[in-house]
């Protein structure tokens, strides 16, 4: 059996620690997560690839706008 202690440890939490400074393929995002104790912004891709990028770049903020538009239309 699993305790609630167990199950919890192994669910382990991403930080961003890297900043990219490559600029990604809006289409290629799937999601994106804000992590306010380093500026940045998780992007997750469709295929899973978890990419910290700066939360101060123009295209991230377009690149959040347009994913939060995307999940209000549906």
């Amino acid at each position: 059996t699993f305790l609630g202690s167990d199950a919890s440890q192994s669910m382990r939490r991403f930080s961003c620690v890297n900043l990219s400074t490559r600029q990604l393929s809006i289409r290629n995002l799937a999601s994106y997560e804000r992590h306010s104790q380093s500026n940045a912004i998780m992007f997750i891709t469709k295929r899973g690839i978890r990419i910290c990028v700066s939360a101060e770049e123009k295209w991230v903020q377009a690149a959040m706008k347009s994913l939060e538009e995307k999940r209000t239309t549906k």
